[in-house]
C-alpha cells in the first residue's frame, strides 16, 4: 500500500512541478511507441537503439543496445535524473537538461573526455543522477 502511495505522489509530482519535462517525454514516448516500454519504479521506461539514455520527468528512455539487453545500471542513472527533475522542478531543463546535453553532443567535449580520459559520469548533472538513483534505489549505477 506504501509503495503504490509513494508512486502516485511521484507521478503526482512529476505531472505537476515536473509538468514542461513530463510533457517533453510524452511526446518523445508516441515517438517511440513501437518501442519496449514497462514500468521503472514508478517511471515509465522506454528501451531505444539509438541513445544512450534520456529522462524526460515521468519517462526515461535507455538503450537496448547491451549484450544482454537492458542495462540496469544505466536505467538506475537515468531514475536520477528524474529525481533532480523533482527537486528542480520547472528548473531542471536548464539545470540538468542543457548542460547535459551540451556536455553529452558537443564535438570539443567527446574529443576532451576522449584524449583526457574523462568520465561522462564527471560532470556535475550525470555524478549526482549517480547518487540520487544509488541512493533511492539501492541499486549500483553507471559509472
Amino acid at each position: 500500500m506504501l509503495k503504490t502511495f509513494s508512486y502516485a505522489i511521484y507521478v503526482i509530482l512529476q505531472c505537476t512541478w515536473g509538468a514542461f519535462q513530463t510533457l517533453l517525454g510524452i511526446f518523445y514516448f508516441i515517438y517511440s511507441i513501437r518501442c519496449k516500454h514497462y514500468f521503472y519504479h514508478g517511471s515509465i521506461c522506454t528501451e531505444r537503439s539509438d541513445i544512450g539514455g534520456v529522462s524526460l520527468g515521468l519517462f526515461i528512455f535507455v538503450s537496448d543496445n547491451h549484450k544482454d539487453g537492458f542495462s540496469e545500471k544505466i536505467a538506475v542513472h537515468e531514475f536520477g535524473h528524474t529525481i533532480q527533475s523533482l527537486i528542480l522542478g520547472p528548473l531542471y531543463l536548464i539545470v540538468i537538461g542543457l548542460p547535459s546535453i551540451i556536455w553529452c553532443g558537443l564535438p570539443f567535449f567527446k574529443k576532451m573526455r576522449r584524449e583526457k580520459s574523462v568520465s561522462y559520469y564527471d560532470l556535475y548533472t550525470e555524478h549526482w543522477a549517480n547518487h540520487l538513483g544509488e541512493l533511492v534505489l539501492k541499486k549500483e549505477s553507471a559509472a
